[in-house]
């Protein structure tokens, strides 16, 4: 009988048995936490010689006795520890586009790309270029710096203003740097399957939303109450021998997907096309746009890792650059 009602109560005292252990944890934790608030105050109230610093000092000694008040602290740390990962998963990341075969053959473009979560990085190189004139912008120089290099990128009221590269594929400069080193930060690139030219219906541009806004992370800027007022709501690509001016007619949060990201159209495809993005935009912008227009699009990640936030604009100007 002894050895069952030890194994029936077995649970009991192991129950009892961590308590125990928790709250001897905790008044440990709580006496030193207090201790050195105690200090603290009595280091204040040499500096002040307030009453209410007396009062303060006690209560901070009483507590010290009361392991239920530290509890309280940890669970309140752990949970503000807990809440900050779940929001932000980790200080600086940022996540691969949905890139890799687009445009290839069917079943890749169809193929779910899983993010990867990648380093923010202050030293990526992109503040070099941030802050240049577009009037001292040379493309043929700046070829002479990375060859790759097809177009500068300018986008009103954000930071987006660098040279565009594109490669082979869209796969490299997701983690290949301007001057080519690899890098998790990468570079602001064209789809490899568009013309360097700016000529076709849909040129599209990629970069990663770096957390320091830099690359595509200040296209968020677009999103704000205040951004459709206070910029002009173009953006300025600028070629070997031309400068193209775009009016933003659109931009949205999407799901990962690939419909928007198509560069070749049959019959009237284009016209539906076009349509269907004017429709989803969701900031205070004229989303007014027709079948003649050729428009650009650029395409970020959001900031959960879940999904896309998607910019478009239609050419409404180009000059030749003498």
């Amino acid at each position: 009988m002894k050895i069952l009602k030890t194994i029936l109560l077995s649970p009991y005292y192991i129950v009892k048995f961590f308590v125990k252990g928790i709250l001897t944890l905790a008044l440990f934790l709580s006496r030193g936490f207090y201790f050195y608030l105690i200090c603290f105050v009595k280091i204040i109230k040499k500096i002040l010689p307030f009453k209410f610093f007396n009062n303060l000092i006690k209560h901070f000694e009483k507590r010290q006795n009361q392991p239920e008040y530290a509890l309280v602290l940890i669970l309140w740390g752990v949970s503000i520890f807990a809440l900050y990962n779940l929001l932000y998963v980790d200080v600086g990341e940022v996540q691969h586009h949905e890139l890799s075969g687009i445009g290839k053959t069917t079943d890749s473009i169809n193929k779910k790309v899983e993010p990867k979560v990648i380093e923010n990085s202050d030293n990526s190189g992109y503040k070099d270029f941030v802050s240049r004139d577009l009037s001292t912008i040379s493309i043929k120089e700046l070829k002479d710096e990375n060859s790759d290099v097809v177009v500068w990128l300018s986008v009103d009221g954000t930071n987006i203003n660098y040279p565009i590269v594109k490669a082979n594929d869209n796969d490299f400069y997701l983690n290949h740097s301007y001057n080519k080193e690899y890098k998790n930060t990468g570079w602001t690139f064209m789809d490899y399957r568009n013309n360097p030219n700016m000529t076709d219906k849909n040129t599209i541009f990629y970069g990663h939303n770096l957390l320091n806004k830099t690359a595509f992370g200040s296209i968020s800027n677009l999103f704000g109450k205040t951004w459709s007022k206070t910029s002009k709501q173009t953006i300025i690509v600028l070629t070997t021998t031309m400068r193209y001016t775009y009016k933003i007619f659109s931009a949205y949060y999407i799901d990962p997907e690939v419909y928007y990201l198509q560069t070749d159209f049959k019959d009237d495809e284009y016209k539906e096309f076009i349509s269907t993005l004017s429709k989803r935009n969701i900031i205070d912008v004229d989303n007014s746009v027709n079948e003649n227009d050729r428009i650009i699009t650029l395409s970020t990640c959001t900031e959960d890792n879940k999904g896309r936030k998607v910019v478009h604009a239609k050419l409404i100007g180009e000059e030749e650059i003498f």
